[in-house]
Protein backbone atom coordinates (compact mmCIF):
# COMPACT_ATOMS: atom_id res chain seq x y z
CA UNK A 1 0.00 0.00 0.00
CA UNK A 2 1.12 3.20 -1.19
CA UNK A 3 3.11 5.24 1.72
CA UNK A 4 0.84 8.15 3.54
CA UNK A 5 2.53 11.33 3.88
CA UNK A 6 -0.03 13.62 4.79
CA UNK A 7 -2.96 12.15 7.02
CA UNK A 8 -5.00 14.14 8.79
CA UNK A 9 -7.87 14.19 11.79
CA UNK A 10 -10.50 16.79 10.95
CA UNK A 11 -8.43 18.70 8.59
CA UNK A 12 -5.01 19.82 10.00
CA UNK A 13 -2.65 17.17 11.43
CA UNK A 14 0.33 15.39 10.05
CA UNK A 15 0.68 11.59 10.63
CA UNK A 16 4.23 10.12 10.98
CA UNK A 17 5.05 8.93 7.55
CA UNK A 18 6.41 5.21 9.27
CA UNK A 19 2.90 4.78 10.98
CA UNK A 20 0.07 3.08 9.44
CA UNK A 21 -3.23 4.79 10.36
CA UNK A 22 -5.77 2.46 11.74
CA UNK A 23 -8.12 3.28 9.31
CA UNK A 24 -5.42 0.98 7.35
CA UNK A 25 -4.49 -1.42 9.46
CA UNK A 26 -6.91 -3.46 8.81
CA UNK A 27 -9.47 -4.31 5.54
CA UNK A 28 -13.81 -3.30 6.53
CA UNK A 29 -15.07 -6.71 6.73
CA UNK A 30 -18.25 -4.80 5.07
CA UNK A 31 -22.37 -5.28 6.00
CA UNK A 32 -24.30 -7.96 4.86
CA UNK A 33 -26.95 -7.26 1.24
CA UNK A 34 -30.05 -5.40 1.91
CA UNK A 35 -31.07 -1.78 1.69
CA UNK A 36 -29.27 0.95 3.17
CA UNK A 37 -29.51 5.34 3.24
CA UNK A 38 -26.13 6.71 2.71
CA UNK A 39 -25.27 9.48 4.82
CA UNK A 40 -22.25 11.74 5.24
CA UNK A 41 -21.47 12.16 8.57
CA UNK A 42 -18.83 14.26 11.05
CA UNK A 43 -18.46 16.05 14.32
CA UNK A 44 -16.35 18.29 16.31
CA UNK A 45 -15.49 17.97 19.73
CA UNK A 46 -13.39 19.19 22.40
CA UNK A 47 -9.95 17.19 22.16
CA UNK A 48 -9.28 13.70 21.71
CA UNK A 49 -9.72 12.15 24.72
CA UNK A 50 -12.53 9.65 25.42
CA UNK A 51 -14.32 11.77 27.82
CA UNK A 52 -14.20 14.70 25.41
CA UNK A 53 -17.28 16.22 24.02
CA UNK A 54 -19.16 16.87 21.24
CA UNK A 55 -19.59 20.60 19.94
CA UNK A 56 -20.54 20.02 16.80
CA UNK A 57 -21.92 17.27 15.00
CA UNK A 58 -23.14 17.47 11.05
CA UNK A 59 -25.04 15.17 8.41
CA UNK A 60 -25.26 15.36 4.43
CA UNK A 61 -27.45 13.89 1.94
CA UNK A 62 -27.79 15.24 -1.45
CA UNK A 63 -31.49 16.69 -0.51
CA UNK A 64 -31.38 16.85 3.10
CA UNK A 65 -28.24 18.37 6.02
CA UNK A 66 -28.09 18.62 9.91
CA UNK A 67 -26.01 21.00 11.70
CA UNK A 68 -25.77 21.34 15.24
CA UNK A 69 -23.70 23.42 17.50
CA UNK A 70 -23.04 21.78 21.45
CA UNK A 71 -22.28 23.37 24.27
CA UNK A 72 -19.29 21.48 25.92
CA UNK A 73 -18.95 21.43 29.41
CA UNK A 74 -15.43 22.28 29.38
CA UNK A 75 -13.73 24.35 27.44
CA UNK A 76 -12.24 23.21 23.70
CA UNK A 77 -8.29 22.47 24.43
CA UNK A 78 -5.93 24.69 22.43
CA UNK A 79 -5.90 22.60 19.49
CA UNK A 80 -9.54 21.92 18.84
CA UNK A 81 -10.05 26.12 19.04
CA UNK A 82 -7.59 26.14 15.95
CA UNK A 83 -9.11 23.38 13.81
CA UNK A 84 -12.78 24.03 14.40
CA UNK A 85 -12.42 27.79 14.77
CA UNK A 86 -15.21 27.79 17.81
CA UNK A 87 -13.83 28.52 21.42
CA UNK A 88 -15.92 28.81 24.64
CA UNK A 89 -16.44 32.58 25.89
CA UNK A 90 -17.65 34.06 29.21
CA UNK A 91 -20.53 36.70 28.45
CA UNK A 92 -21.55 38.04 32.70
CA UNK A 93 -22.66 34.65 34.04
CA UNK A 94 -23.14 32.67 31.02
CA UNK A 95 -20.97 30.42 28.90
CA UNK A 96 -21.18 30.39 25.11
CA UNK A 97 -19.73 28.88 21.98
CA UNK A 98 -18.11 31.49 19.36
CA UNK A 99 -16.92 31.17 15.73
CA UNK A 100 -13.51 33.05 15.90
CA UNK A 101 -13.64 34.18 12.48
CA UNK A 102 -16.76 36.21 12.48
CA UNK A 103 -16.83 36.74 15.89
CA UNK A 104 -20.67 35.91 16.49
CA UNK A 105 -21.98 33.75 19.12
CA UNK A 106 -23.58 30.26 18.15
CA UNK A 107 -26.41 28.75 18.79
CA UNK A 108 -26.24 25.98 20.75
CA UNK A 109 -27.86 22.81 22.39
CA UNK A 110 -27.03 20.10 25.47
CA UNK A 111 -24.79 17.48 23.80
CA UNK A 112 -27.95 15.25 24.62
CA UNK A 113 -30.59 17.15 22.83
CA UNK A 114 -28.46 17.51 19.89
CA UNK A 115 -27.86 13.38 19.89
CA UNK A 116 -31.39 12.79 20.27
CA UNK A 117 -32.23 15.35 16.75
CA UNK A 118 -29.77 13.62 15.41
CA UNK A 119 -31.19 10.48 15.52
CA UNK A 120 -34.58 11.53 14.71
CA UNK A 121 -33.05 13.18 11.23
CA UNK A 122 -31.27 9.85 10.60
CA UNK A 123 -34.84 7.53 11.39
CA UNK A 124 -36.07 10.35 9.15
CA UNK A 125 -33.63 9.26 6.30
CA UNK A 126 -33.18 5.24 6.45
CA UNK A 127 -37.13 5.12 5.58
CA UNK A 128 -37.20 1.32 5.73
CA UNK A 129 -33.40 0.38 5.54
CA UNK A 130 -30.56 1.28 7.60
CA UNK A 131 -28.56 3.98 7.62
CA UNK A 132 -24.47 3.99 6.92
CA UNK A 133 -22.41 6.81 8.17
CA UNK A 134 -19.44 8.06 5.96
CA UNK A 135 -16.76 9.46 7.11
CA UNK A 136 -12.98 10.69 6.38
CA UNK A 137 -10.55 10.06 9.13
CA UNK A 138 -7.45 8.23 9.40
CA UNK A 139 -7.36 7.41 13.12
CA UNK A 140 -11.09 6.45 13.62
CA UNK A 141 -12.12 8.06 16.30
CA UNK A 142 -15.03 9.83 15.76
CA UNK A 143 -17.01 6.31 15.65
CA UNK A 144 -15.48 5.60 19.49
CA UNK A 145 -16.62 8.87 20.47
CA UNK A 146 -19.56 9.17 18.90
CA UNK A 147 -20.78 5.38 20.23
CA UNK A 148 -18.79 6.41 23.79
CA UNK A 149 -21.37 9.33 24.02
CA UNK A 150 -24.72 7.40 22.51
CA UNK A 151 -23.76 5.16 25.34
CA UNK A 152 -23.19 8.26 28.40
CA UNK A 153 -26.93 9.17 27.92
CA UNK A 154 -28.56 5.74 27.01
CA UNK A 155 -28.55 6.47 23.36
CA UNK A 156 -26.82 3.41 21.70
CA UNK A 157 -29.84 0.64 21.25
CA UNK A 158 -31.82 3.09 19.24
CA UNK A 159 -28.68 4.36 17.37
CA UNK A 160 -28.31 0.40 16.60
CA UNK A 161 -31.35 0.18 15.33
CA UNK A 162 -31.61 3.28 13.03
CA UNK A 163 -27.46 2.75 12.03
CA UNK A 164 -25.72 -0.41 10.59
CA UNK A 165 -22.28 0.52 10.01
CA UNK A 166 -19.51 2.97 9.55
CA UNK A 167 -17.37 3.39 6.04
CA UNK A 168 -14.05 5.53 6.43
CA UNK A 169 -13.56 7.33 2.80
CA UNK A 170 -10.26 7.65 3.95
CA UNK A 171 -9.27 3.78 3.36
CA UNK A 172 -11.41 3.56 0.15
CA UNK A 173 -9.49 6.50 -0.98
CA UNK A 174 -6.16 5.21 -0.14
CA UNK A 175 -7.34 1.54 -1.75
CA UNK A 176 -8.42 3.74 -5.27
CA UNK A 177 -5.95 6.49 -5.43
CA UNK A 178 -2.98 4.76 -4.29
CA UNK A 179 -1.61 5.15 -8.06
CA UNK A 180 -2.08 8.47 -8.44
CA UNK A 181 -1.87 10.90 -4.86
CA UNK A 182 0.42 10.06 -2.18
CA UNK A 183 -1.75 11.89 0.31
CA UNK A 184 -5.47 11.07 1.13
CA UNK A 185 -6.11 14.01 2.96
CA UNK A 186 -9.64 15.23 2.85
CA UNK A 187 -8.36 18.93 1.64
CA UNK A 188 -5.96 17.22 -1.18
CA UNK A 189 -8.68 14.52 -2.38
CA UNK A 190 -11.25 17.41 -2.10
CA UNK A 191 -9.31 19.56 -4.55
CA UNK A 192 -8.57 16.26 -6.71
CA UNK A 193 -11.45 14.49 -7.39
CA UNK A 194 -14.10 17.38 -6.26
CA UNK A 195 -12.66 20.40 -7.83
CA UNK A 196 -12.96 22.14 -4.34
CA UNK A 197 -9.91 24.03 -3.93
CA UNK A 198 -11.13 25.90 -1.19
CA UNK A 199 -12.85 23.16 1.56
CA UNK A 200 -13.49 24.56 4.94
CA UNK A 201 -12.03 21.54 7.09
CA UNK A 202 -12.64 23.57 9.92
CA UNK A 203 -16.68 23.15 9.72
CA UNK A 204 -17.85 19.25 10.13
CA UNK A 205 -21.03 20.04 7.78
CA UNK A 206 -18.69 20.71 5.03
CA UNK A 207 -16.29 17.87 5.50
CA UNK A 208 -19.46 15.09 6.08
CA UNK A 209 -20.51 16.69 2.36
CA UNK A 210 -16.87 16.42 1.11
CA UNK A 211 -16.75 12.15 2.50
CA UNK A 212 -20.26 11.68 0.85
CA UNK A 213 -18.94 12.91 -2.51
CA UNK A 214 -15.48 11.64 -2.12
CA UNK A 215 -16.82 7.99 -2.07
CA UNK A 216 -20.56 9.18 -5.03
CA UNK A 217 -16.80 9.84 -7.06
CA UNK A 218 -15.07 6.97 -6.30
CA UNK A 219 -18.15 4.76 -6.96
CA UNK A 220 -18.35 5.97 -10.54
CA UNK A 221 -14.99 4.67 -11.22
CA UNK A 222 -13.93 4.71 -15.26
CA UNK A 223 -17.26 5.82 -16.09
CA UNK A 224 -17.39 8.96 -17.84
CA UNK A 225 -21.08 9.19 -19.21
CA UNK A 226 -24.66 8.25 -17.64
CA UNK A 227 -26.46 6.52 -20.38
CA UNK A 228 -30.54 5.71 -19.96
CA UNK A 229 -31.14 4.60 -16.28
CA UNK A 230 -27.85 5.88 -15.38
CA UNK A 231 -28.80 7.32 -12.24
CA UNK A 232 -30.25 4.37 -10.95
CA UNK A 233 -26.95 2.43 -11.47
CA UNK A 234 -24.46 4.95 -10.40
CA UNK A 235 -26.85 4.97 -7.05
CA UNK A 236 -26.65 1.44 -7.10
CA UNK A 237 -22.87 1.25 -7.42
CA UNK A 238 -22.62 3.67 -4.75
CA UNK A 239 -24.32 1.68 -1.90
CA UNK A 240 -22.68 -1.09 -3.01
CA UNK A 241 -18.81 0.09 -2.51
CA UNK A 242 -20.39 2.00 0.62
CA UNK A 243 -21.75 -1.01 1.96
CA UNK A 244 -18.41 -3.32 0.82
CA UNK A 245 -16.06 -0.65 2.75
CA UNK A 246 -18.31 -0.37 5.90
CA UNK A 247 -17.49 -1.33 9.36
CA UNK A 248 -20.90 -3.00 11.76
CA UNK A 249 -21.60 -0.97 14.51
CA UNK A 250 -20.05 -4.05 16.58
CA UNK A 251 -16.68 -4.14 15.23
CA UNK A 252 -16.42 -0.22 16.12
CA UNK A 253 -18.24 -1.55 19.81
CA UNK A 254 -15.23 -4.23 19.82
CA UNK A 255 -13.07 -1.21 18.76
CA UNK A 256 -14.31 0.82 21.61
CA UNK A 257 -13.63 -1.55 24.45
CA UNK A 258 -10.59 -2.97 23.52
CA UNK A 259 -9.47 0.83 23.45
CA UNK A 260 -10.91 1.13 27.37
CA UNK A 261 -8.81 -1.65 28.15
CA UNK A 262 -5.52 -0.70 26.72
CA UNK A 263 -6.42 2.95 28.14
CA UNK A 264 -6.74 1.42 32.09
CA UNK A 265 -3.43 -0.86 31.48
CA UNK A 266 -1.96 2.64 30.52
CA UNK A 267 -3.28 4.51 33.37
CA UNK A 268 -1.41 2.39 36.18
CA UNK A 269 1.75 3.90 34.81
CA UNK A 270 0.79 7.26 35.81
CA UNK A 271 3.07 7.33 38.79
CA UNK A 272 5.62 6.97 36.74
CA UNK A 273 4.64 9.03 33.44
CA UNK A 274 2.51 11.94 35.45
CA UNK A 275 5.69 13.94 36.26
CA UNK A 276 7.48 13.35 32.48
CA UNK A 277 4.22 14.41 30.98
CA UNK A 278 4.62 17.87 32.51
CA UNK A 279 7.47 18.59 30.39
CA UNK A 280 7.86 20.29 27.04
CA UNK A 281 5.73 18.69 23.80
CA UNK A 282 8.91 16.67 22.21
CA UNK A 283 9.05 14.98 25.20
CA UNK A 284 5.69 14.72 25.79
CA UNK A 285 5.56 12.90 22.80
CA UNK A 286 7.95 10.86 23.25
CA UNK A 287 7.12 10.15 26.73
CA UNK A 288 3.33 8.94 25.44
CA UNK A 289 5.02 6.47 22.91
CA UNK A 290 7.16 4.16 25.32
CA UNK A 291 3.71 4.40 27.98
CA UNK A 292 1.88 2.80 24.47
CA UNK A 293 4.55 0.06 23.77
CA UNK A 294 3.68 -0.93 27.72
CA UNK A 295 0.27 -0.69 27.46
CA UNK A 296 0.23 -2.53 24.44
CA UNK A 297 2.32 -5.50 25.47
CA UNK A 298 0.15 -6.16 28.30
CA UNK A 299 2.40 -5.12 30.78
CA UNK A 300 0.99 -3.45 34.78
CA UNK A 301 3.03 -0.67 36.74
CA UNK A 302 2.43 -3.89 39.69
CA UNK A 303 4.74 -6.25 37.84
CA UNK A 304 7.43 -4.32 36.67
CA UNK A 305 7.47 -3.02 40.64
CA UNK A 306 7.41 -6.82 41.37
CA UNK A 307 9.91 -7.50 38.93
CA UNK A 308 12.35 -4.74 40.33
CA UNK A 309 11.69 -5.51 43.94
CA UNK A 310 13.03 -9.06 43.57
CA UNK A 311 15.81 -9.05 40.78
CA UNK A 312 16.43 -5.20 40.29
CA UNK A 313 17.59 -4.36 36.34
CA UNK A 314 17.66 -7.99 35.71
CA UNK A 315 13.98 -8.56 36.76
CA UNK A 316 12.80 -5.27 34.59
CA UNK A 317 14.89 -6.57 32.06
CA UNK A 318 12.99 -9.64 31.78
CA UNK A 319 9.51 -8.60 31.99
CA UNK A 320 10.38 -5.46 29.19
CA UNK A 321 11.71 -8.77 26.90
CA UNK A 322 7.96 -8.81 25.10
CA UNK A 323 8.27 -5.40 23.83
CA UNK A 324 10.84 -6.98 21.33
CA UNK A 325 8.58 -6.87 19.12
CA UNK A 326 7.06 -3.76 18.49
CA UNK A 327 9.71 -1.49 20.31
CA UNK A 328 13.53 -0.77 19.52
CA UNK A 329 16.55 -1.37 21.58
CA UNK A 330 16.89 2.16 23.19
CA UNK A 331 13.23 2.44 23.39
CA UNK A 332 13.93 -0.75 26.17
CA UNK A 333 17.15 0.56 27.03
CA UNK A 334 15.51 4.05 28.10
CA UNK A 335 12.21 2.42 29.55
CA UNK A 336 14.67 0.83 32.05
CA UNK A 337 16.50 3.32 32.83
CA UNK A 338 13.28 5.73 33.29
CA UNK A 339 11.68 2.79 35.72
CA UNK A 340 15.07 1.93 37.32
CA UNK A 341 15.15 5.62 38.49
CA UNK A 342 11.80 5.62 39.91
CA UNK A 343 11.88 2.44 41.89
CA UNK A 344 15.58 2.66 43.51
CA UNK A 345 15.37 5.47 46.42
CA UNK A 346 19.10 6.17 45.82
CA UNK A 347 18.67 7.32 42.45
CA UNK A 348 16.65 10.67 41.10
CA UNK A 349 14.11 10.30 39.64
CA UNK A 350 13.77 10.73 36.07
CA UNK A 351 11.65 14.71 35.55
CA UNK A 352 10.24 17.29 33.10
CA UNK A 353 13.09 19.23 31.38
CA UNK A 354 12.82 22.94 32.39
CA UNK A 355 11.22 25.03 30.22
CA UNK A 356 12.21 28.16 28.20
CA UNK A 357 9.70 31.28 28.95
CA UNK A 358 7.65 32.08 25.75
CA UNK A 359 7.83 35.57 25.16
CA UNK A 360 4.40 37.04 23.86
CA UNK A 361 6.40 37.71 20.25
CA UNK A 362 5.65 34.20 19.64
CA UNK A 363 9.09 34.62 18.25
CA UNK A 364 10.84 31.10 17.02
CA UNK A 365 13.33 29.38 18.96
CA UNK A 366 16.81 28.38 17.60
CA UNK A 367 15.81 25.05 16.39
CA UNK A 368 12.74 27.12 14.55
CA UNK A 369 10.06 26.13 16.33
CA UNK A 370 7.49 28.46 17.93
CA UNK A 371 6.68 28.58 21.51
CA UNK A 372 3.33 26.72 20.57
CA UNK A 373 3.85 24.38 17.75
CA UNK A 374 0.50 23.71 15.40
CA UNK A 375 -1.90 20.63 16.09
CA UNK A 376 -0.94 20.78 19.97
CA UNK A 377 -3.72 18.80 21.90
CA UNK A 378 -2.54 20.18 25.26
CA UNK A 379 -5.48 21.09 27.68
CA UNK A 380 -6.78 24.15 28.38
CA UNK A 381 -7.07 24.81 32.34
CA UNK A 382 -9.61 27.24 31.77
CA UNK A 383 -12.30 24.72 31.56
CA UNK A 384 -15.10 25.27 33.11
CA UNK A 385 -15.48 23.62 36.99
CA UNK A 386 -18.37 21.87 35.42
CA UNK A 387 -17.07 19.14 33.66
CA UNK A 388 -17.78 15.67 31.34
CA UNK A 389 -21.20 14.03 32.77
CA UNK A 390 -18.92 11.21 32.67
CA UNK A 391 -15.87 11.91 34.73
CA UNK A 392 -15.09 8.76 35.94
CA UNK A 393 -11.65 8.14 34.04
CA UNK A 394 -9.02 10.28 31.88
CA UNK A 395 -8.83 7.74 29.09
CA UNK A 396 -7.53 9.62 26.01
CA UNK A 397 -8.07 8.37 22.74
CA UNK A 398 -5.30 6.76 20.29
CA UNK A 399 -2.38 7.67 22.44
CA UNK A 400 -2.79 11.13 23.65
CA UNK A 401 -1.94 12.46 27.20
CA UNK A 402 -4.68 11.46 29.72
CA UNK A 403 -2.34 12.75 33.18
CA UNK A 404 -1.06 15.69 30.70
CA UNK A 405 -1.31 19.20 32.56
CA UNK A 406 -0.17 22.03 30.89
CA UNK A 407 2.48 24.26 32.77
CA UNK A 408 1.22 27.24 30.68
CA UNK A 409 -2.08 27.32 29.41
CA UNK A 410 -3.38 29.65 26.58
CA UNK A 411 -5.60 32.56 27.90
CA UNK A 412 -9.21 32.59 26.67
CA UNK A 413 -10.83 35.91 26.62
CA UNK A 414 -14.16 37.39 24.98
CA UNK A 415 -13.41 39.52 22.26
Amino acid sequence: MAMVTEAKVNGGELESPAELPPALAEKPAGLPPGKYALVGWDMDTTGRRLIDEICQIAAYTPKQTYSQYIMPYGDLNPGARRRHNVRVVTVGRYRMLKDTNTHKILKTKSEISALSDFLDWLEKEKGDGSVILIYHEPRRLSPTMLLEALTRYKLLERFKSIVAGFTDSYALAAERCRATVKSVSLRVLARVLLDADALAVDCALDRAAAAYRIVEHLAQGEQQEVGAGGEAACSRDLVETARAWARPVHTELDALASLKRLLERQNTFRPVFAPLLRSARPERKRVTQLRRLLADAGLLYDQLKDAWQEQKLEGLQKQLESLTINAKEEDIKELIEIFDCHFDPSKEPKGPKPRVPRNRTRATSSAGETGEADGSTSESQNSSPHNSPNKTTNNDVAAGDPSQKVVAPEVVAAN
